[in-house]
């Protein structure tokens, strides 16, 4: 299969035209150059700037297919929006069904109070509710979620916390209400994977790095079945480099023990790095931080696992060359994090662990993941809203964190949008990247910390090929290179920064083929 690319703008190139041969690209030069009667197709972009397809290096596939069919809760500007949402909701359930939101940020509201058990309650008793915030690591359920959860005052959970009177569940104590779902099914799961590959495509995504192995099951055996099923109906559209969490080291030991290694091998579907969520999330003031939050002096946030821990999946990331990668926002649990890679590590980083998030840093910290040279998997989007809190949150240490640019040029990076934590749009993260602002607003943060263009569109691109060892066959126009590419509405490089979150995505092709198109 011949397909020929004409009339584009290829960045650093004069050249006019790409050839795809197959899912490769063959050859970059100029119009003139090629033959137009031998190609299978002829696209013309209308002189229109192409990118290598998106690589978001950290999202939740699964997760964001399971937002998308739950009631979407981002736009909400008040919790009376919340509950209204749900009042509409609960008309289209059979009774008993279960109710289930996400996307709330109670900064965002008329009023800072969050939804509450017994607001829930008021709209119903016989169907379980659970609205999770934004961040994912704070949620509320109504009684009857928490009845058949089966969670009462004497119920024990490490890693988490929960108050039954306000129904507010915080980290791992979530899971004891996901644990409460009619059982997901692997086409449930397999239909999730398909609706989130259809809208990474309507953005340009065309590879993930992702971590679903517990985000709706008890068994990783389930979502794991899912994508091999679908690489081998030919149905997988995305190229899936799998982050392997766990929550307790038995399932680790098992995937071990069942040589689950043995899949690593297939063309779009590969297991990663060993992934650990160390804390929670700085809006929710969950993530742990090595002193009292500065707008609340009663917490310090807190980790899901203990020293011990983290020392454990270190180590074992070594022991079976897989790399391990752990979410940390809080300076705290970098403490512990970088701790237990001070015990275990390598000089040169062959299995390119790495810190997810790495949001509140201290100097010496930033020091310590120099040394060791650690990769850092940052989300420049949470700048639109981390900005507007974080001096309150933490105090005098946001002077020294988000700290992009000195990690880009200390260590490698790349970039990701959490989803379904924030919308799979690379390009508001572009332009966080280097405005450090929010969109749509002037509220400069730490300017110096501010990537280029080209670096920030590199974090979404070759940079994320890196982080998964695909770096020579992905994530640039090169020839030889694997034909994952976009085409955009607007120029990036032609466009104010502060425009650059309005460019549209016109098609996506992925292994050489358009997989959309809004022409």
């Amino acid at each position: 299969m011949k397909t020929l690319l004409i009339h584009v703008k290829i960045h650093q190139h004069e050249e006019d035209a790409l050839l795809i041969i197959d899912n490769k690209i063959a050859k970059i030069g100029f119009l003139c150059d090629f033959n137009q009667d031998e190609m299978d197709e002829i696209i013309d972009c209308e002189g229109r700037r192409i990118l290598p397809g998106f690589n978001d290096s950290h999202l939740h596939l699964i997760g964001t297919g399971a937002f998308v069919a739950s009631i979407q809760l981002q736009d909400c500007k008040s919790v009376n929006d919340v509950l209204q949402k749900v009042k509409d909701k609960l008309h289209t359930k059979a009774k008993g069904e279960w109710i289930i939101g996400r996307g709330w940020n109670q900064d965002n509201f008329d009023e800072t109070v969050y939804p509450t058990k017994q607001m829930l309650d008021e709209i119903t008793v016989d169907h379980p509710i659970l609205l999770t915030r934004c961040c994912g690591h704070i949620a509320v359920a109504n009684s009857k979620a928490i009845e058949l959860a089966k969670v009462t005052k004497d119920t024990k959970i490490d890693g988490g916390d929960f108050d039954l009177d306000s129904g507010l569940f915080k980290e791992m104590a979530i899971e004891a209400i996901h644990h409460a779902y009619p059982e997901t099914t692997i086409q449930d799961l397999k239909e999730y994977i398909q609706v989130a590959t259809k809208e990474c495509h309507r953005y340009g995504i065309t590879s993930v790095q992702s971590d679903d192995f517990v985000t709706l099951t008890k068994d990783y055996h389930l979502p794991l079945l899912a994508y091999l099923e679908l690489e081998q109906e030919g149905q997988l559209q995305l190229r899936v480099n799998q982050q392997c969490q766990f929550i307790e080291r038995k399932d680790f030991e098992q995937f071990i023990q069942e040589d689950q290694l043995q899949h690593k091998d297939k063309e779009f579907f590969r297991l990663g790095p060993i992934k650990v969520v160390g804390d929670g999330s700085l809006g929710a003031r969950t993530a742990k931080m090595s002193k009292p939050y500065h707008d609340d002096s009663q917490t310090t946030g807190m980790t899901n696992y203990t020293q011990e821990d983290f020392d454990y999946f270190v180590k074992m990331g070594m022991d079976y060359k897989m790399g391990t990668i752990i979410h940390t926002i809080g300076d705290g649990c970098l403490d512990m994090v970088l701790s237990s890679f001070d015990k275990y590590h390598d000089e040169n980083n062959s299995n390119r662990s790495g810190l997810v998030h790495v949001q509140i840093t201290r100097l010496e910290q930033l020091d310590k993941i120099k040394k060791y040279h650690l990769h850092a998997y940052i989300q420049s989007c949470f700048i639109d809203y981390d900005s507007r809190i974080v001096r309150d949150r933490v105090g005098d240490v946001a002077n020294t964190s988000y700290a992009f640019n000195t990690l880009y040029h200390s260590t490698t990076i790349s970039n990701g949008s959490d989803s379904p934590v924030e919308p799979v749009n690379c390009f508001n993260g572009i332009e966080c990247a280097i405005r450090r602002s929010s969109i749509g607003r002037n509220n400069i943060y730490r300017p110096e910390e501010a990537l280029t263009l080209q670096e920030a569109i590199d974090s979404y691109t070759k940079d994320g090929a890196y982080a998964s060892f695909e770096e020579t066959i992905k994530g640039q126009l090169k020839e030889g290179m694997l034909a994952d590419i976009i085409v955009l509405d607007k120029d990036p490089y032609e466009i104010e920064v502060s425009d650059l979150h309005t460019i549209q995505v016109i098609r996506t092709i992925f292994n050489g083929k358009t997989v959309y198109s809004s022409l």
